[in-house]
Parts: structure tokens; C-alpha cells; sequence
């Protein structure tokens, strides 16, 4: 007996039009109306923005090239001959928290003795005194919608400040795909507090080296969901073929395929024979100078050895290297 597993689905608290529910998905984006409709309460999510697409199709294909001209071993015909083939604009989720946070504290602090004499001496008088004072700060917490998945997004810095209310109509008119966060609410708001306490215990610890107390107020004054957008670009160069991720709102490549051109892989693969060779080299001298044996000598060689196939040879047989910021 064979058990079809329906897909499952959720009911927009908007415009009630019926979506499917990805997986791990702890918000849903409607595709419709684009509300954003959180499974945890039931409830929609007001506070939804986004980012604008402003660099796009012919755009891309100036940027990439323009980026990777910096990199050695690009062949220096590659941006006439690159052919790009396939543009995905993916709309990746963040949460965003902007929090004031006030702390008081006290604890203990260390000086120098001001006996100290004015004549150089070896040993300094390290003395402590109580220590009180407050922190005032506004900070803004950009936490990404998954946890393991799309690392290379992770730690972008965001421009927050242009962000503009979710507008599902200005991503289908870009081909774009919404991405719906792993990360829920609560989970997000947790992590967040959590970086601005420790931002204000590393501050502390500049004034003094010891904690007896503390009194936190950490008081969340914005907060949103937000999509940004970002260009997963295919591109060929003769029989190779390549891949670049670049933020589409700021154009801004964050990383990028790129063939090794024939003269670089040439010297790739001498630099290669040249340190084997030299390598040899010193295993014999080692033998002869400390009258080590030759099996010991063959277990340090096979290690090094096989260190210079997987980083030096990796690159000359693949044709193929990553440059990213």
C-alpha cells in the first residue's frame, strides 16, 4: 500500500489564499498578497520590509567580471569571452532589532599605585578599588532567517536604513523567489538580546576586571522582518562553467567562480615539482645530519607530500578557484 504524505499548507490571515508551507518554514510569506503569516502564533507578522533590487541582468555581467579582474590567475580574456546564462534572485530573510540598552554595574577596578617612583623600576604596584558606573546604547542586531543553511549570507552588513514595506508585486516583477526564515521570532529576539548584553559586559570589562553587580534594561524599540535580495549567477567560459552570489541591492559580489587561466596553472604545477623537489631534498639532509631512519623519513615526506596534492594540484586539475571578501 502506497501513502501519498499530503504537502501542508496554511491559510493566509490576510487575504485567506491557501500556500504551501516549506520546510523548517517558521514564517510564511504569502505568495499572493505577501503577508508574512507566523505558524508558532497564527497570527501575521506586520513589520515585514524589504530590500529593492538595484542591480540586475546586464548589470551583473559588468560587475562580476569587474570584480574578479583583481584576482590572480583570471585569464585575461575572460570578461569578453564569459557567457552568463542564468540569473535566480532569491529573497533571503533577516530579522532586525534595533534595542536601547541601559546597564548599571559594579565591580572591581585596578590602577597603579601613584607611589609608584618616577625612576624606572622592574616591578609595578597593581592596586584595585570599587568601581561603579552605567552604559547607555543603541544597537541594531541583524539576525539571519536559517542556521546552517547559506553560510556565505550570514554575516553581510545591511542597510537597514533603506529598507521599504514588502511589496510581493516588486519581487515577481523581478523573477524572484521569497525564502521564508528557519529562525522564529522568539528564537531571533533571544539570540538578539543576547548580543547586546554581551556588548555591554565587553564595555565593562574595559573599566574594570571584576562583576559584583549588574542591573541590565534592554528595551526593544523596532523591529522587522526583512527580505533582502541576492543574484545566484551561472556563467560560462568556453567548457567551464561558474557561479557568483552578489547582493542585488548594494551590487556588492560576495563571492565568485573563476577558471585559472593556462600560464598560472603552468607555474601552479612547477611551484609544485620545485617543492617536492626541495623537499627531497631536506628529508635527505635530515637522514644524513641526525642519522634518522628512512622509514621515519618516508612517514614525513608521504604527510607533506600529500598536503601539496590536495592544496597545491587541487586548483591545476579542477581549473577552478573561489574568490570571495
Amino acid at each position: 500500500m502506497t501513502v501519498e504524505r499530503q504537502s501542508k499548507k496554511i491559510t493566509c490571515g490576510y487575504c485567506q489564499a491557501e500556500n504551501n508551507i516549506p520546510p523548517f518554514a517558521s514564517v510564511v510569506t504569502c505568495e499572493f498578497c505577501g503577508t508574512a503569516n507566523e505558524l508558532q502564533t497564527g497570527k501575521t507578522f506586520q513589520n515585514h520590509h524589504m530590500l529593492n533590487v538595484y542591480f540586475s541582468g546586464s548589470e551583473l555581467t559588468e560587475l562580476v567580471p569587474q570584480y574578479l579582474s583583481k584576482f590572480v590567475g583570471v585569464p585575461s580574456d575572460f570578461a569578453d569571452k564569459a557567457v552568463f546564462k542564468d540569473f535566480e534572485l532569491r529573497m533571503m530573510p533577516f530579522w532586525m532589532f534595533k534595542f536601547n540598552g541601559h546597564t548599571d554595574y559594579q565591580g572591581i577596578g585596578k590602577y597603579v599605585s601613584p607611589n609608584q617612583g618616577s625612576h624606572w623600576s622592574r616591578n609595578i604596584n597593581i592596586l584595585t578599588r570599587p568601581e561603579r558606573g552605567s552604559i547607555d546604547l543603541d544597537q541594531t542586531c541583524l539576525i539571519f532567517g536559517y542556521k546552517e543553511q547559506h553560510k556565505e549570507i550570514r554575516d553581510e552588513k545591511i542597510p537597514v536604513g533603506s529598507k521599504e514595506a514588502f511589496d510581493i508585486n516588486s519581487v515577481n516583477k523581478e523573477g524572484g523567489q521569497i525564502y521564508d526564515t528557519e529562525i522564529g521570532y522568539n528564537e531571533a529576539y533571544a539570540i538578539a538580546e543576547a548580543q547586546v548584553k554581551n556588548r555591554h559586559n565587553q564595555l565593562i570589562f574595559r573599566e574594570i576586571s571584576k562583576i559584583k553587580g549588574i542591573k541590565q534594561d534592554i528595551d526593544m524599540k523596532e523591529v522587522s522582518y526583512l527580505h533582502v535580495p541576492f543574484y545566484r549567477v551561472k556563467y560560462n567560459y568556453g567548457n567551464w562553467e561558474g557561479e557568483a552570489l552578489v547582493d542585488a541591492a548594494r551590487g556588492k559580489v560576495l563571492r565568485a567562480e573563476y577558471p585559472i587561466s593556462r600560464t598560472h596553472r603552468f607555474w601552479g604545477m612547477m611551484s609544485v615539482i620545485i617543492g617536492l623537489a626541495l623537499i627531497a631534498l631536506a628529508v635527505i639532509f635530515i637522514i644524513d645530519t641526525f642519522s634518522l631512519q628512512w622509514e621515519i623519513a618516508g612517514y614525513v615526506a608521504a604527510v607533506v607530500f600529500g598536503g601539496l596534492l590536495i592544496f597545491g594540484l587541487k586548483e591545476t586539475f579542477t581549473k577552478k578557484k573561489v574568490a570571495a571578501e
